[in-house]
Parts: structure tokens; C-alpha cells; sequence
């Protein structure tokens, strides 16, 4: 793991890198730790894919503050985990706009510190594939990886399950229920239908008598009695969005 510190007091930096050391250490993981102590430090290294995850002193002197680095960052990576560290518990309600993952009280003490580390590794073990045992047309079975930002949809048919993506249909041996399992709770894929799931990253449009547009031309159908609780999920999904990327 690579976790990116911005932090202005040499103090709060000492702490923090501790108590993170001491913490993998207990797992037995190795961390690498790279620390700033202005957010312009940080944004001119930052890139997508540049670490893990990023503790943020909320409160930082200069001329960005925390929050407003944290903005910069959601506008390169919207799914990056930032965890913001303050003395004043009062900016925890302005840190939910960039949806932070956790709010840290400084001095951060260690069981505030394990939570956060334990809510952490479960965020990055979340899948970004399915593996699934594709079913070929001469009925050979073999292993694939198959991106999550490629699935249109998915649907259960007789003795397995459709992965429709954006560049094929893949027929899957393993059962709609064990496919499932395997995606992310995230808000981004939900089931509109019994044994019907879609990918809300693709919805256009979602219209009264339940028919679901897709980006790439598919067209999809709720069912009735799930249509009120997939336009809310919808919604929720599109907010979430909208949030991430600071409009």
C-alpha cells in the first residue's frame, strides 16, 4: 500500500506516520508513506493511480486548504478514499460533499486509527473484475477476467448467467446469484428485476413504464414492482456522482 500524508505540523506528521507504521505492522503489511505539507506540494506529484489513498489535514495554511485540495483531487480520481485529519470536529458536514471515507480527530488516537485502517482495506479489496468461467460456442469453459467498467448488464438464463458488456455478450457457467456476490456494494449496479441487474454507469434515462435506456443503444425493462425503489437507487447513484465530481 502507498499512502499519500498532507499534513503542515511536523508533530501531526509524526503522529499519524506512527500510529499508520504500527498498524501495518500488527497486519504485517508494508506501507510506503510519502508526506507533504501544503496541498499545491501534493497536487503537483498527484495523479491517478499515484497511491492508495490520502490522509488531508482539513485545516492546512496556505492558499488551498484542505478542502479545497480535496476537490482538485476528486476532479483527477472520483473513487480515490480520503480521509480527512482536523482539531475541529465542525468541518466533518463540509467533508461529505467530497465524499471523504473517514474524519480523523487529531491528535489521532490508535483505535480511531484501526477502524479507519480496517474500513480502508475493505474499500481497496473491492473487486474492479469478475472472474467467470465463460462458456465458449463449441461448450469449452475457460477462466476470464472481466472488467466492472465494462458490464452493460447481466442477466440469469437456463444454467447460468448473460454478462452483456460493451464489447460482447458472455455467457457465464456460474449462477446469477454467484456472479452477484462478486460485485461491489458501491450504489453502482443494482438489480431492477428478479435475476436482471444493470450497471446505473451506463443508464440514460429510466421512463415511467419501467423501460431502461443504456449509453451504448440497449434497452432494458423493471419491473413494475421494483420500478419506484430503482429510480431511487438512481438518483441516489446519479447524487453520488454529481457530488464526486464537485457540481
Amino acid at each position: 500500500m502507498h499512502f499519500a500524508i498532507v499534513e503542515d505540523l511536523k508533530s501531526d506528521q509524526e503522529i499519524l506516520i506512527s500510529r499508520i507504521r504500527e498498524d501495518c505492522a500488527a497486519h504485517q503489511e508494508s506501507v510506503d508513506l510519502s508526506v507533504y505539507e501544503s496541498g499545491e506540494a501534493f497536487l503537483a506529484d498527484f495523479r491517478r493511480g499515484f497511491c492508495s489513498a490520502v490522509f488531508l489535514d482539513i485545516m492546512l495554511k496556505g492558499e488551498m486548504s484542505g478542502l479545497d485540495t480535496a476537490w482538485k483531487i476528486r476532479g483527477t480520481d472520483e473513487e480515490i478514499p480520503i480521509i480527512f485529519t482536523t482539531t475541529e470536529r465542525d468541518f466533518a458536514l463540509e467533508s461529505y460533499g467530497v465524499h471523504a471515507m473517514d474524519f480523523l480527530v487529531k491528535p489521532v488516537q490508535a483505535n480511531a486509527l484501526s477502524w479507519c485502517m480496517k474500513r480502508l482495506r475493505e474499500v481497496l479489496a473491492a473487486p474492479v473484475v469478475l472472474t467467470v468461467r465463460s462458456i465458449l460456442e463449441d461448450r469449452t469453459v475457460i477462466s476470464r477476467m472481466i472488467p466492472l467498467d465494462e458490464i452493460l448488464y447481466m442477466e440469469s438464463v437456463r444454467n447460468g448467467t448473460l454478462l452483456h458488456t460493451t464489447e460482447e455478450t458472455i455467457r457465464a457457467a456460474q449462477t446469477y446469484a454467484e456472479i452477484v456476490r462478486q460485485l461491489p456494494d458501491e450504489g453502482r449496479f443494482y438489480e431492477c428485476s428478479r435475476g436482471l441487474t444493470v450497471n446505473f454507469s451506463f443508464v440514460t434515462a429510466i421512463a415511467d413504464n419501467g423501460e431502461i435506456t443504456l449509453s451504448a443503444g440497449d434497452r432494458i425493462f423493471c419491473s413494475r414492482r421494483k420500478l419506484k425503489e430503482t429510480l431511487a437507487a438512481y438518483d441516489r447513484y446519479q447524487f453520488m456522482m454529481l457530488r464526486s465530481k464537485g457540481i
